[in-house]
């Protein structure tokens, strides 16, 4: 495909509507200094110079689609505390539209502590109970109402609660039934409740840890990766290996796409980021092989920034043509 081509393609995104439901978190970033050991105890003495608050977990992917111009939409769990409104005006503000529930429990808060360039402690608030019956089922008449305003929905599951084996059900039959993409995102304790999704982004670690088969070489990822194909009857799999890139399972066959990044600062958030790219040209019909490319060079840009990061279109576009004068053509 030309680069042309490519692009025009990208430019058709800000047409594409997504509904994003999963586990809403905020990521608070403190940075500092270490100059010093405290004399209470062997740990070192943090001088904060700045911090930065973003959104994460399913609110990173929901900020990820809008950075790329996908119209979006997203369904998760917040508290009533100063998180949750940060959470809410953020998502407000960028015009990305909300259905943030309250159950009562805190907002789920990761922070990240970060002297020097290093990652000193990761502190994380939160209480991961299951979506109460009544939320779930206001959950599922929201989207059985709005279905027809979306091409598609992605899972964001970081295992927090806001995922049920119900809602998993509910949400790809539906999506079947309307021929809407479903795409997700999976940790292990819904691993084996997606059943025939369009596609599933898991890491090296989750893929090993949900199938039992280590994946330390090239067979090994052959035979992980079939078995979850096998196993959950889904159209395809993409399994993403951080310095080693990703694989792409469909159709019986298996193609590694190495790493694109130069430099690697953060992967916080990178899995984000390519379960957003993928879901958004998938719903252009766009082959899954280059939805995994253009994933994969979108990764390798949001890990060479620090925090929890985004792409847009632009960067993206530029790692395009970065692309096509290393490797040639797509």
């Amino acid at each position: 495909m030309t680069k042309n081509k490519i692009f025009n393609l990208l430019d058709k995104l800000h047409e594409v509507k997504l509904l994003v439901i999963g586990d809403v978190m905020l990521d608070i970033f403190i940075y500092g200094k270490v100059n010093r050991i405290s004399p209470e105890a062997p740990v070192p003495v943090v001088n904060i110079t700045h911090e930065k608050k973003m959104p994460g977990g399913a609110a990173n992917v929901a900020l990820n689609l809008k950075e790329l111009g996908v119209n979006t939409t997203i369904i998760g769990i917040i508290g009533g505390d100063e998180e949750g409104r940060f959470l809410e005006n953020y998502m407000h503000n960028r015009n990305i539209k909300t259905f943030l529930i309250n159950d009562g429990r805190p907002t789920t808060v990761k922070t990240r502590i970060i002297a020097n360039s290093q990652q000193v402690v990761r502190v994380d608030k939160e209480i991961a109970h299951k979506l109460s019956e009544k939320k779930e089922t206001q959950v599922i008449e929201y989207i059985t109402k709005h279905l027809q305003d979306f091409d598609g929905i992605i899972i964001s599951d970081y295992a927090k609660g806001m995922i049920t084996k119900k809602l998993i059900k509910k949400l790809v039959d539906i999506c079947k039934q309307n021929n809407k993409i479903v795409t997700v995102d999976p940790k292990i304790e819904n691993f084996y409740h997606y059943k025939e999704v369009t596609t599933l982004t898991p890491n090296n670690k989750e893929a090993s840890s949900a199938t039992g088969i280590v994946i330390k070489d090239e067979k090994s990822l052959e035979k992980c990766g079939k078995h979850i194909l096998k196993k959950l009857n889904s159209k395809s799999l993409i399994i993403t290996r951080g310095e080693k890139g990703m694989t792409i399972f469909e159709n019986g066959h298996m193609e590694h796409l190495p790493a694109l990044a130069k430099e690697v600062f953060d992967v916080t958030g990178a899995g984000d980021t390519v379960i957003s790219v993928v879901s958004a040209l998938l719903a252009l019909n766009t082959p899954l092989r280059l939805a995994a490319i253009l994933a994969n060079i979108a990764a390798g840009i949001v890990v060479g920034k620090i925090g929890t990061a985004t792409v847009t279109i632009d960067e993206l576009k530029k790692g395009v043509d970065e692309y096509i004068a290393q490797k040639g053509a797509f």
